[in-house]
C-alpha cells in the first residue's frame, strides 16, 4: 500500500482535486511478463482538477507521468490515466 499512498499524496499535492481515485490493479497482471509478486505495479487513476483546464488528453497524461517519474524508476510499471475538469466528469 506503500506506493499507493504515494501515488495518493502526489495527487493531492500537485493537483488540488475536487475528487480522484487510486486503484492497484496490479493482480490483474498476474502471469504477464513484467507481474512480481507483491510489489504495487499497475494503477488506474482518475483525477478531477482544474488544472487541467485548457489542456489536451496528451497534456494532461504527460503531467502526471512526470509526476509519477520516481515511481517509475522503482517498478510501477503502468498507470491507466483518466482526467478531466471539474465540468467534464459532471459530464461523464
Amino acid at each position: 500500500m506503500k506506493r499507493k499512498t504515494n501515488i495518493e499524496n502526489l495527487i493531492l499535492k500537485n493537483y488540488e482535486p475536487e475528487f480522484y481515485s487510486v486503484m492497484d490493479v496490479s493482480e490483474q497482471h498476474r502471469g504477464h511478463q513484467n507481474f512480481k509478486e507483491d510489489i504495487e505495479s499497475h494503477f488506474e487513476v482518475i483525477i478531477v482538477s482544474e488544472k487541467f483546464k485548457n489542456l489536451n488528453r496528451i497534456e494532461r497524461h504527460r503531467m502526471v507521468n512526470k509526476s509519477l517519474k520516481e515511481e517509475f524508476l522503482s517498478d510501477l510499471h503502468s498507470v491507466i490515466i483518466k482526467t478531466y475538469t471539474k465540468e467534464e466528469y459532471k459530464n461523464t
